[in-house]
C-alpha cells in the first residue's frame, strides 16, 4: 500500500519528506494533479517527485499516480463496508449486502476464463468428483456434494487423504477438489502431493497469496477473504460462490449435452 510506504519510509531526503508530508495531509490531491503541480505546491521540483516515485518502486510519477488512484478507490470502498458498531440493525443488514456483493465481484474477477473452461471440461468428463476439506470447509463442501449428487455425479468429501480409497481410483476418471483458506493447510498439502503421485487430476480452491497448494494442483480457483472485521463471512461467501459456479456450469453442460453425462460412457474399460 502506497500510504503505508509513505508513512513508514525513512530513506527520504529533506525535499522528499516535504512531498510525503503533503501527500499524507492532502491525499485527494494526487488523484488529478501532475508532478509539476505537486512540485509547485510543495516548493520542490518535478525531479524530486520522480525520484520519490522511483524509491517507492515505480518507474514514473504517472505509474505511481495510477496505482495511487486504484488504492484510494479501494480504501473508499473499504470504508463503506467497514463494520459500524453504532449502526442500526437495518443498516448492518445493508452492510452485509454490500459485503456479499463485493465478495462475489472480487471472486469473479479472480476467475481465469481459460482455467475455468479447462476445469469444467474435465469435470464434465469425470466419472466421480471427490472433495478434500476440513473444519468449516467440510460442511460447506458437503452441501456442494448434495447438489452434484442431484445431477447423478458420484461424489463425496474427505477430511484427509485416504490411501486405500485412492488406490482404487483411475487417473482418467476421477477429479479431486481441495479446499484451503490459506493454501498452507498441511493436511490439504499432503493430500495434494499424494493425489499427484497417483496422477489424479486436482483442483485447488485456495488463496492466491500463499501458492503452495496452488502450485501442487493442476488448476486453481482463488478465494477472496477481504480485509475487514468480517473476513470470515467474506471467505465463506467466496467459497460458496465458487462451488456454485462449478455446480451451475455442470447443470448447463448437462442440459446442453445430456448424452455426454451417461456415467456408463466413462467407466474404466476392462
Amino acid at each position: 500500500m502506497i500510504i503505508k510506504q509513505l508513512q513508514e519510509g525513512t530513506a527520504f531526503t529533506h525535499q522528499e519528506k516535504a512531498v510525503v508530508h503533503f501527500i499524507l495531509e492532502n491525499q485527494e490531491c494526487i488523484l488529478d494533479k501532475t508532478a509539476k503541480e505537486i512540485a509547485l505546491l510543495t516548493l520542490t521540483s518535478p525531479a524530486t517527485i520522480n525520484r520519490l516515485c522511483k524509491k517507492l518502486g515505480f518507474k514514473s510519477y504517472h505509474e505511481f499516480q495510477l496505482q495511487y488512484v486504484s488504492e484510494y478507490a479501494q480504501n473508499k470502498k473499504n470504508d463503506q463496508t467497514k463494520l459500524d458498531v453504532i449502526a442500526s440493525n437495518i443498516e448492518l443488514s445493508e452492510t452485509v449486502e454490500g459485503l456479499y456483493q463485493e465478495t462475489v465481484r472480487y471472486t469473479q474477477e479472480m476467475i481465469k476464463k481459460n482455467s475455468l473452461n479447462r476445469i469444467v471440461n474435465r469435470l464434465v468428463h469425470s466419472n466421480r468428483i471427490d472433495f478434500y476439506a476440513n473444519d468449516a470447509n467440510f460442511t460447506r463442501v458437503q452441501g456442494a456434494c448434495l447438489k452434484l449428487s442431484s445431477l447423478g455425479i458420484n461424489t463425496q468429501v474427505f477430511n484427509t487423504y485416504n490411501d486405500f480409497y485412492s488406490g482404487i481410483l483411475t487417473d482418467n476418471g476421477s477429479v479431486a477438489i481441495l479446499v484451503s483458506h490459506t493454501g498452507k493447510n498441511p493436511v490439504m498439502i499432503n493430500a495434494a502431493m499424494e493425489l499427484r503421485r497417483k496422477n489424479i487430476y486436482t483442483i485447488a480452491l485456495t488463496s492466491n497469496v500463499n501458492r503452495k497448494l496452488d502450485l501442487l494442483c493442476n488448476e486453481s480457483l482463488y478465494i477472496y477473504s477481504g480485509h475487514y472485521e468480517l473476513t470470515s463471512l467474506q471467505y465463506g461467501v467466496s467459497v460458496d460462490y465458487l462451488l456454485d459456479v462449478i455446480y451451475t456450469c455442470l447443470v448447463a453442460r448437462k442440459r446442453k449435452n445430456p448424452f455426454d453425462y451417461d456415467p456408463a460412457d466413462y467407466e474404466p474399460q476392462s
